[in-house]
This record gives structure tokens, sequence and C-alpha cells, in this order.
């Protein structure tokens, strides 16, 4: 069981629609089901306490040529963390648009049968470069 940060590998299609490759990028950390670290990680945040999209992106994307040049911000992205044996998922709106979104977390996350409760956070904290991208008639 994990929890971690992800990003939604997508593309805007001929038609001006979000389109997702069903891959997903992940920066894992092993934890039980209380979310305690199954040993101690390397954390990047400010508090020390979780890790960034921003300062993870260039290690997960690493070995990638595809993803040179690409903004840590341009995907739509979330995060999970794991409490009272239950996954809290926060993540970017436009991923609901990804049919089984939650199946490929869940899989990705290795949560098995685990409840899952999600956020859905419209913030600029969650905003992606990729839905500038977008017709407005598509969401």
């Amino acid at each position: 069981m994990n929890k971690g940060i992800f990003w939604f590998l997508c593309f805007v299609d001929k038609d001006g629609d979000l389109a997702f490759t069903g891959e997903i990028l992940t920066l894992l950390i092993s934890c039980d089901e209380e979310g305690n670290p199954k040993a101690a990680p390397s954390y990047n945040s400010k508090n020390g306490r979780s890790n960034t999209h921003k300062d993870s992106w260039i290690a997960v994307t690493a070995g990638r040529k595809d993803l040179r040049g690409i903004s840590w911000n341009y995907y739509p992205r979330g995060r999970v963390e794991i409490s009272r044996g239950r996954a809290l998922v926060f993540m970017n709106p436009l991923i609901l648009n990804c049919e089984d979104c939650l199946e490929l977390i869940r899989e990705a996350f290795r949560i098995g049968d685990m409840d899952i409760r999600v956020k859905i956070d419209n913030s600029a904290h969650y905003q992606c470069g990729i839905s500038d991208e977008i017709s407005d008639a598509s969401y």
C-alpha cells in the first residue's frame, strides 16, 4: 500500500477534447493502513511531511525523453493520503473525465479494496496547463 503524488498523462485531440493515455506517473511512499511510512522517506516539501509535485517532477520523469521540456504543472495531478484505513484522493477535476480513474489510482497505489474518498480540488494548487488547450465546448 502506498501514498504519494501522481499525474494523469493526457493530450488534447484534434477535436479539442481531453484524451487520457491510461498512464499515471507516480511518486510512491510505502505505508501501513494508518498512513505511516514503512521506511524513512525523503520528503521535499517545506514542512518536510510530504513531496511536492514541482520538486518531484524531474525525478519522476527521469529518462523520459517524451516528457522533456514539459512543465511539472502541465498535466492534471493529485495526491493520495492514507488515514484510518481509508484512501483520501485530492485531485484536479479534469481527472474525473478519465474512464476508470479511481481504478487506475487504486492499482497504481496498490490500495486494494480500501475505501476511497475523493476531494476534487479546483483551486490554483491543482490547476494544470493543459486545461488552457481544451475547447470550451468540451468541458
